[in-house]
This record gives C-alpha cells, sequence and structure tokens, in this order.
C-alpha cells in the first residue's frame, strides 16, 4: 500500500534503471498475464489448470464469481521470472498522502482498477515518472482472459454428476480464488474499521462496527506463493470458520435486593447507551426521533426480558431468600405466576424500577466515556416506563 509512483521508482531503482525502462522491459511480459477466477493449483500446486469465469449472474440468491463485485487474479506463464508487473498489477495503492493515512485507507484500489476506471490519480502518478499513460493503458487493457481448459486434470477431484441414464457431466473442483479474495479484503476491511470505532482519537469513534472471530489465515505455495497466483504472493486468504459455535452457558446472577442493579451490568449496554446518548444530543424533535428513541429503549426492553425470563425459569422460591420488592418477585419467581396473571399492580412499579435503572446506568455512561451527561426529567423517566409497561401488559395478555 502507497504511492504508485514511489512503487514503480523502487523497482527501478533496484534494476539500476529509469521507471520507463523499468516499465518498458516489463510491459512486454503482459502477453504472458491471464486474467482468471478460478485456479486448480489452490487444490494441487503440480496443476496448471485455470480459468475465468465469463457467465452471466444467475440471481435466485446463488453465491457465484458472477453474481459478486470480485477482483480477478493473474497468472502468469513462465513463473516469477516474468511476475513483475503483474504484481504491479494487482497489488493495492493508497490515494492518501501520508504512510499513515495510506495503511489505514478503506478505499485503496489495485492499480488495475486504477487503469480500467482511468482514473485522474493513476494517470498523474504515471506520467509524473516520464511515462506515458495513454499507450501503457491501452496495453494493460489488453490482458486475455484463460480460456476455459479443454481438458481436466487427473490430480484435481472429480466427481461424476449423472444427467440421464448414460450420459454424465465430469465436475473437476476449482477454487474460486477471486471470491476467496473478496471474502478477504472484506474481512481485512472490517477488521480496519473496527480499530478505528474503537479509538478515541479516530474520526469513526463509536460507530458500529462488525467482528469476525476465529478467522483463520490460510498460506498457499509455501516459499514461493507466487507460483500459485500473483495475488496469493501477498494477501493469504482468510477463512471464516465452517464448524457450528461452542456455546457456553451463562451463569444466572441472582438478584439480592434490586433485579436491575444487581443482574444487569450497564457496561453490557454500552453500544446502546451510546446510540441513546447521540439521539439525547441531537437538536431535532420530530417524530422520526421520538420513533428512533422508542426503538432504541425497546432494545433495552428486549435485553432485560431476556434475563428476566431466565429467572423466570428457575425452580419455584428461589426469590424467598432475597430481599426484592414484592413487585419484582411476582415478575421473576415462578412462585407467583398466577398472581403475576391475575394481578397486574405489580407492573408499574417494576417499569419505574427500569426507568431508573436506564437512568442511572446513562449517568455511568457519560462519566465513563467523559461525555457531558444530559439531565433528564421526570417526563422521560416516565416515557421509558411506558414503554416497557406496554410491553409487560402484553406479555400478561399473552400469557
Amino acid at each position: 500500500m502507497g504511492s504508485i509512483a514511489t512503487y514503480i521508482a523502487d523497482k527501478a531503482a533496484k534494476k539500476k534503471q529509469t521507471p520507463a525502462e523499468w516499465m518498458q522491459n516489463n510491459l512486454q511480459n503482459l502477453e504472458r498475464c491471464r486474467a482468471v477466477s478460478h485456479i486448480a493449483r489452490y487444490t494441487n500446486p503440480d496443476v496448471a489448470v485455470s480459468l475465468h469465469d465469463s457467465s452471466k449472474p444467475v440471481g435466485q440468491g446463488y453465491l457465484t464469481t458472477a453474481d459478486i463485485l470480485a477482483e480477478d487474479d493473474l497468472v502468469v506463464n513462465g513463473g516469477a521470472a516474468y511476475m513483475a508487473i503483474a504484481s504491479f498489477l494487482v497489488g493495492k495503492f493508497s490515494q492518501k498522502g501520508t504512510v499513515a493515512e495510506q495503511k489505514a485507507d478503506l478505499t485503496a484500489k489495485t492499480a488495475w482498477q486504477y487503469f480500467r476506471e482511468d482514473a485522474p490519480f493513476i494517470r498523474r502518478e504515471i506520467e509524473s515518472l516520464g511515462i506515458a499513460y495513454e499507450p501503457l493503458r491501452e496495453k494493460i487493457l489488453e490482458i486475455q482472459p484463460q480460456e476455459m481448459p479443454q481438458l481436466t486434470d487427473t490430480r484435481l477431484r472429480q466427481v461424476y454428476f449423472p444427467i440421464g441414464a448414460d450420459d454424465y457431466h465430469l465436475l473437476t473442483v476449482i477454487p474460486p480464488v477471486s471470491m476467496m479474495f473478496s471474502l478477504t479484503e472484506r474481512v481485512e476491511v472490517a477488521s480496519r474499521l473496527q480499530r478505528k470505532c474503537r479509538d478515541k482519537k479516530s474520526e469513526h469513534y463509536g460507530e458500529l462496527y462488525c467482528i469476525f472471530p476465529d478467522i483463520t489465515r490460510a498460506a498457499f505455495g509455501g516459499s514461493q506463493p507466487q507460483n500459485v497466483s500473483c495475488r496469493n504472493t501477498s494477501l493469504g486468504v482468510d477463512i471464516l470458520p465452517s464448524q457450528p459455535p461452542i456455546l457456553s452457558g451463562r451463569k444466572i446472577r441472582l438478584p439480592k435486593r434490586n433485579f436491575f442493579f444487581d443482574s444487569l451490568y450497564w457496561r453490557s449496554f454500552s453500544e446502546m447507551l451510546f446510540r441513546l446518548d447521540s439521539l439525547f444530543r441531537d437538536q431535532r424533535h420530530n417524530l422520526e426521533m421520538r420513533e428512533r428513541r422508542e426503538d432504541i429503549i425497546l432494545d433495552f426492553v428486549e435485553a432485560v426480558l431476556y434475563e428476566a425470563n431466565r429467572l423466570q425459569a428457575l425452580p419455584a422460591g428461589w426469590s424467598k431468600d432475597t430481599e426484592l420488592t414484592d413487585e419484582q418477585a411476582v415478575w421473576l419467581d415462578a412462585a407467583y405466576s398466577n398472581q403475576r396473571q391475575d394481578d397486574t399492580d405489580w407492573i408499574w412499579p417494576v417499569c419505574m424500577d427500569f426507568a431508573r435503572w436506564l437512568v442511572n446506568a446513562y449517568g455511568w455512561f457519560c462519566r465513563i466515556e467523559t461525555r457531558k451527561e444530559i439531565s433528564l426529567s421526570d417526563a422521560e423517566l416516565h416515557s421509558f416506563a411506558s414503554t416497557m409497561e406496554a410491553v409487560l401488559k402484553q406479555e400478561v395478555r399473552e400469557g
């Protein structure tokens, strides 16, 4: 990742050439390059079978190389000695100015992409080296896709697929590398974005992000990864786990005095508290903002009810050894399940306990995050309680 002009200049300097000489000497190897989407070497390194999928999108929910936006790979006839120009084309380059910005750039593209898009950025970079841009681009756009192979290879896995009484298709498993690298790049971008969202100095701090746990990085080709493909040289492939997740049971934290303050840890709600705080700071007061606030409070209610339902599933009578209020005991202890349905006087006190806990959790969030706390009135307190009240009454009606 970095400047295209710097990349070419460094390569030329190592060969004691000018950038124009280095480019001209390597352009003659373009005819050895083929664009590919599937490469059999990822299954067996001794097999040269590869192809370019030029089929039309299938649609209908199928995931194919024709249905996603994926960058092709390049294979070079003759091996590493002729790969310099191909390695340049599949290398990623950023338009940012500093090295730090380039490393963190989430929008970097390959030189090949810039050429196809005829981006002003790559034109400036190439012409700054004294290289004619248009003839260079024309030659690069002439790279041919790999033709469909006429023969498979006995070292590959074969599948005989019947298509009639006396006929069959012989299918060969060839990994879709364009799809593999597309997944790898998306995981890498998500990982970099995750770091930005958790960095208090970043402009993305506090934004939502994705986490991909248990990623496996697979390297192909041993000490000569370039012999597998150009993109394989620097990337490797990220593989998502294919086994079912291992789930461990969560220990139930029994409340002693107050369910909300004893069993609910406010840090577990940090993401929702961040969204709520952002909403409080928004100066707009309209129907859309009220509906967004209602949705966030419902998210809190859903998480709270999950913990409450776990307590309701415990053997009846567990609350006798606690100092819970009568209303919370009726709500949470199976011993009072009939009373819970017949007498709903417990609902509003429980809802007010929820609202007070939420306001308290918001205060802790602001203090820990060094944010100025937005002062909440009794109106907000009763609004939070009313949202939960509607849900609990619905549960009683359906129970």
